[in-house]
């Protein structure tokens, strides 16, 4: 055989190789690309566990479940590479480690396509509106009242009922909200003697009540009547507003995860890790607490707010068991609502009881003014059969 001509065979993993310096490479870069691909699917399925097993049991658990859907795309891209170089065997296991996540993905992306805006405004329908505001502070620490006065007065209707968390009656300006909803009832809960989160209702609010995590966290909840417009219907609804514990991570921390940069300090890291896992098990015991009121609520409930969590948590699971997610509902889209971390996480909801429809959900992608998103949905309670 001549010095130019190559020979070729088959190598143990089934590929066809060159007798020269380029096959170590070939297989090298194939064992590699197999253990990415390994420990990738090992990671999903422990992101599947994280909604299952209590923070309180495996706080870990919690930051894997963050990265959830970033984890998923990737495996879903390392088996088109395999799909690629037709080793079928390793398809076939990823996409098994792929099809529970399908339960799970609508509760990132929604790929509705109907135009519920273009729905007809019904009568026995309201709005509910929820935005943490961090204190009416923007991302270089200006006073930010003024800018979300001016945009919803843009709006063509104001919500009926809007949600704030981090609601501070100190901020600047902080009189020409109030004049915003004048009219409106105002719903107040406060940690040490401050407000952190206001309800405004155009709807009367017929009796209120707090479940305060005692620095841990802040729900209210405002049973308030729905007035046809008309008709004499009237609907009392049950609307939880919440800011469950924060999960403790600065702008710094969150763009130095964001950007990777993160692990090269494993010391960093691991101190991050242990903050997500012990704030989440926080948040678990206010949302216990929380949970004993909305199961003994008689009433047509919205629970909404910034959980801090995001949908394949512990938390999340438990809050929303036996409620229906807005978003999944009427959504469209990637619901992100936390701006830091390239806007990956979803932590703010709309959650609705079985005798609550949702018409319409929107994720407010153009207002900066904090480092959340506001969201908003439009809802109807149904007729009794």
């Amino acid at each position: 055989m001549s010095r130019n001509q190559e020979s070729y065979r088959s190598n143990r993993y089934g590929m066809e190789r060159r007798d020269d310096k380029r096959s170590f490479v070939a297989v090298l870069c194939y064992i590699i690309f197999f253990a990415v691909t390994v420990s990738l699917s090992i990671a999903l399925f422990v992101a599947y566990l994280a909604p299952l097993i209590s923070p309180s049991a495996f706080g870990s658990l919690t930051i894997v479940g963050i990265f959830a859907p970033i984890l998923y795309v990737m495996v879903f891209v390392c088996m088109l590479v395999w799909i690629i170089l037709q080793r079928w065997n390793i398809v076939l296991a990823l996409f098994v480690v792929l099809i529970p996540g399908l339960f799970s993905l609508s509760s990132f992306y929604n790929s509705n396509m109907h135009r519920a805006t273009e729905l007809p405004r019904d009568s026995r329908a309201f709005t509910v509106m929820s935005y943490n505001v961090r204190g009416f502070r923007g991302d270089n620490n200006e006073h930010t009242v003024s800018a979300i006065v001016d945009t919803l007065l843009r709006r063509e209707r104001l919500s009926d009922v809007v949600c704030f968390q981090e609601c501070a009656l100190d901020a600047k300006n902080f009189a020409r909200m109030d004049s915003l909803f004048r009219g409106y009832n105002i719903a107040d809960a406060t940690e040490y003697g401050k407000v952190v989160v206001r309800t405004y209702s155009r709807y009367p609010i017929i009796s209120r009540g707090e479940i305060s995590g005692e620095g841990r966290g802040t729900s209210q909840w405002c049973d308030v009547v729905i007035r046809s417009s008309n008709s004499r219907q009237e609907d009392t609804v049950r609307v939880f507003n919440n800011h469950l514990y924060t999960m403790n991570i600065s702008k710094a921390d969150s763009d130095d995860i964001g950007e990777g940069r993160i692990l090269r300090d494993g010391d960093r890291m691991m101190s991050i890790v242990k903050r997500i896992a012990d704030n989440s098990a926080i948040r678990v015991e206010h949302v216990d607490s929380l949970r004993q009121v909305i199961d003994a609520t008689p009433h047509a409930m919205v629970v909404c707010g910034d959980f801090n969590d995001t949908p394949m948590s512990y938390v999340v699971r438990r809050l929303s068991r036996r409620l229906n997610d807005a978003f999944e509902g009427a959504g469209r889209g990637y619901g992100s609502t936390f701006r830091p971390m390239h806007s990956t996480l979803r932590i703010d909801y709309i959650l609705h009881s079985d005798n609550v429809e949702v018409q319409y959900f929107n994720v407010d992608k153009d207002m900066y003014m904090s480092d959340h998103l506001p969201i908003e949905a439009r809802l109807k309670v149904l007729k009794e059969e």
